[in-house]
């Protein structure tokens, strides 16, 4: 049995840019496979292919999901890797959006089935998206990092002011593929965006927007992004009201800020004593992750209000047991 399903196999696309993200470890507070799921809602992108997933899942961990279909009959939903494809007639390339779930067991034959698919279709570049879980407000703009495979993505990357990690240590499934794609010469880049610890075990619409934001800029799609954007806004004011009602959570986003413009003010007095110094260059493929584990899927993005109810429970429960413990490696990849 084949691992690959192709839906659309003979489709002709025109040097198409792959999009990808993956539910797990890679994206923190749903942030990346929330971004994709958005591009899929806007554009409604035909299947053109899939992975299987009998040989990469341990089902126990990942599991298949049951949901009521018409009040009664029951439909499984077992985790998807999914690859759609979307044309854009006014641009030059055309879209491929990647769906999938970071797998437990075989990364080096997932990652040998995700390029051969790659190759199928003529990828001219392809685009991971992740998200970390880190020490950051979210009363600030959402960081980003990035690393490219390419001298030439490099410079569109610094070009939007995106700078690289320097983290080095364990990593997951976007880094292998970036690397991967490195190996097979396919141009590859990775964007990282950070998402604030305390708001882990919600889709965070503010991460996703900024990813999206970025995108939208690396590849000039000319997304209308007015609505998420406007989301985001008003995402942050509920949350940053809601900090508000409580001295603990306020003092601790007040501790952050100030961690964050501490290390601001002295990466600026750095860059003033080295700016007649030669820049050093850094093009190694870099990972950030988060530990979150949920199987992806398409559908309706979440309400403003969904969130800040999630968001709600979670401060009730922070209140409860205390902030999460973030020096754990694994959360901090980037």
């Amino acid at each position: 049995m084949s691992l690959i399903q192709y839906y659309r196999e003979h489709l002709q696309l025109r040097n198409p840019v792959l999009i990808a993200a993956l539910a797990g470890w890679n994206d923190a507070a749903d942030s990346a496979t929330t971004a994709i799921k958005f591009l899929i809602n806007r554009w409604k992108p035909v299947k053109v292919a899939e992975i299987d997933s009998e040989d990469f899942y341990v089902f126990t961990e990942t599991r298949p999901i049951v949901r009521i279909v018409d009040g009664m009959q029951r439909s499984l939903i077992w985790p998807a890797n999914q690859f759609s494809a979307h044309g854009l007639p006014e641009q030059e390339r055309d879209i491929i959006l990647y769906l999938g779930v970071e797998p437990q067991l075989k990364w080096r034959t997932f990652t040998e089935c995700f390029l051969e698919i790659c190759r199928h279709f003529h990828v001219s570049e392809v685009i991971l998206l992740g998200a970390m879980l880190a020490d950051i407000p979210h009363s600030l703009a959402v960081p980003i990092t990035g690393s490219s495979s390419t001298p030439e993505l490099q410079e569109r990357l610094r070009e939007l002011d995106i700078h690289s990690s320097g983290y080095e240590g364990p990593t997951g499934m976007i880094g292998v593929l970036q690397d991967a794609c490195r190996r097979a010469s396919i141009p590859a880049a990775s964007l990282w965006a950070a998402a604030p610890h305390y708001l882990a075990a919600t889709p965070n619409i503010k991460v996703t927007a900024a990813l999206l934001t970025y995108v939208n800029s690396l590849l000039s799609l000319d997304l209308d992004l007015n609505e998420i954007q406007a989301d985001a806004v008003r995402f942050e004011e509920q949350i940053t009201a809601l900090v508000a009602r409580d001295p603990e959570a306020s003092a601790y986003v007040r501790r952050l800020e100030e961690q964050i413009q501490a290390l601001t003010d002295e990466e600026d007095e750095d860059e003033d004593e080295d700016e007649e110094e030669p820049p050093e260059t850094d093009d190694a493929p870099r990972g950030l992750s988060s530990d979150l584990d949920r199987p992806a899927g398409t559908g309706p993005l979440p309400s403003a209000d969904v969130l800040i109810r999630s968001v709600e429970e979670l401060l009730r429960r922070e209140r409860e047991q205390g902030p999460p413990d973030t020096d754990d490696d694994s959360k901090n990849e980037g």
